[in-house]
């Protein structure tokens, strides 16, 4: 009967070396693989179906898309992983209102100190650089807030913050890729910075990068007006 027990300590030691010890290695060669197989899937399903007007015309298009993402927090040197949402809408042909909103998860163990939540969301402005096509490679500008609750030690005590709002920057770089009627396969960077000053003894910085790509879903909201796709013409009068 005392053998069970005695190998108790032998499987927890076991678990946790498989669950925690490359913890940062696994989240972000897991998230990265799931992200590649969507895109190949998404080129393999799509590149048949028929050609999308938002090619032709992006003003009146809402692009949306969700994905997990990873991440990379420099000060702290470990992995982070999101449930990662965002849009853009149209305004014109080269710029966009963008949105985006982030679940954090599985940033360290409990019994660690550093950031245990980093939740954001992010609004602003992409511009992008080519007329309408297929491709559609973009920059973006996106303050936003974070909430943010740290671990830290107390003498030998780990505690909490309370969950504190937080400032936020950032910039993004990315492309689309506009495959159907519907689909798009997208890739993105985004550079986060910030800081959380609370009840810990001392500031954590945010600075962080996170990595997107996937498939994204298309859909017009309206229908430009003959107006917005008026170019002028020259006539010349000496004739």
């Amino acid at each position: 009967m005392e053998t069970p027990q005695m190998n108790r300590p032998i499987v927890h030691t076991l678990i946790n070396f498989i669950t925690y010890r490359h913890t940062c290695k696994q989240k972000l060669l897991v998230i990265t693989s799931i992200r590649i197989l969507l895109l190949l899937l998404s080129f393999l399903a799509f590149t048949k179906l028929p050609a999308q007007k938002i090619w032709e015309e992006r003003k009146g298009c809402l692009r949306v898309q969700g994905n997990l993402a990873p991440g990379y927090l420099f000060k702290q040197k470990i992995a982070s992983a999101y449930f990662d949402g965002d849009m853009d809408l149209f305004l014109d042909n080269r710029v966009s209102f963008t949105g985006s909103a982030s679940l954090s998860f599985a940033l360290n163990r409990n019994n660690e100190t550093g950031i245990k939540v980093n939740h954001a969301v992010f609004g602003g402005f992409n511009y992008h650089f080519l007329k309408p096509s297929h491709w559609d490679p973009f920059i973006g500008i996106t303050p936003g807030m974070g909430v943010v609750q740290v671990a830290y030690k107390d003498g030998d005590v780990i505690k909490r913050t309370p969950y504190t709002p937080v400032p936020l920057i950032s910039a993004s770089v990315g492309c689309n890729y506009y495959i159907g009627w519907i689909f798009n396969v997208f890739v993105k960077v985004q550079a986060v910075t910030g800081q959380v000053t609370s009840t810990a003894p001392s500031t954590t910085r945010l600075d962080e990068l996170k990595f997107m790509a996937g498939l994204g879903w298309n859909l017009r909201l309206w229908k430009p007006k003959h107006k917005d796709n008026y170019m002028p013409v020259l006539i010349d009068r000496s004739r």
